[in-house]
């Protein structure tokens, strides 16, 4: 086996997010119900479709020309991002920015791992290539590279060495489409899921995850920083 031929080598996310498994779809579905009926109760949760039908319409009259400027062309990656916003949105209405902020926190806590399990190939497949961190190096340089083609990342990369890879986002589509629609702070729970993710599936790696800023965050760039803790 080569880092090639590992589960979507050099596709970007608006092709694989855009065609998860039903399972996962239905299990992201299921548990994003649960939570945000824990917090807001059966008649908060009655109260989300109507006013995501408002937040709906009005995001439809936003035009996201900008977005697909940067070569964005994949319109079922775009209206996922709009439905993902009209739902932090409606919730934001309901309880609050800062309690659906946490909410949507909490779903990460219960779906970004099989949601990234299933777009990332595991620790597991990686052990069976002769350089771990090599071909890890590798497969993220063919994901962002992969990102920029698709429009949805721009990025440079700071340090790229036998010690770590890390690369500054300084453009991102899942940031930027929620700020064209005027809820910036729907991203916010993305940049979450990679905190949620990563220390876990890179332990095996000897690796770490570290990142000091997001654009979500109102930082410059999105740091992505992968350290070596080990040799081997």
């Amino acid at each position: 086996m080569n880092v090639e031929s590992l589960k979507n080598y050099g596709r970007p996310f608006s092709d694989t997010m855009t065609t998860l498994p039903d399972a996962v779809q239905k299990r992201i579905r299921r548990e994003s119900v649960k939570v945000i009926r824990k917090h807001l109760g059966l008649p908060g949760l009655l109260r989300l479709p109507l006013l995501a039908w408002w937040e709906k319409r009005r995001m439809r009259r936003i035009d996201l020309d900008s977005v697909r400027g940067k070569g964005l062309t994949n319109q079922k990656f775009i209206d996922l991002m709009v439905q993902q916003t009209v739902m932090f949105s409606a919730t934001a209405k309901v309880a609050g920015m800062e309690r659906a902020l946490s909410i949507f926190r909490e779903i990460m806590d219960r779906v970004a791992c099989p949601l990234n399990e299933a777009l990332l190939p595991s620790s597991s497949e990686f052990e069976h290539l002769d350089d771990l961190f090599g071909s890890f190096r590798k497969y993220m340089l063919a994901f962002f590279e992969a990102e920029e083609r698709a429009g949805l990342h721009e990025y440079r990369i700071v340090e790229d060495s036998d010690d770590a890879l890390a690369v500054d986002v300084t453009y991102c589509a899942f940031c930027e489409i929620p700020k064209r629609l005027g809820v910036m702070e729907a991203c916010e729970s993305g940049c979450y899921s990679d905190e949620v993710f990563f220390p876990g599936f890179l332990e095996p790696f000897g690796l770490r995850f570290v990142r000091t800023q997001t654009l979500a965050r109102k930082g410059d760039c999105c740091d992505f920083r992968f350290e070596r803790t080990r040799k081997g």
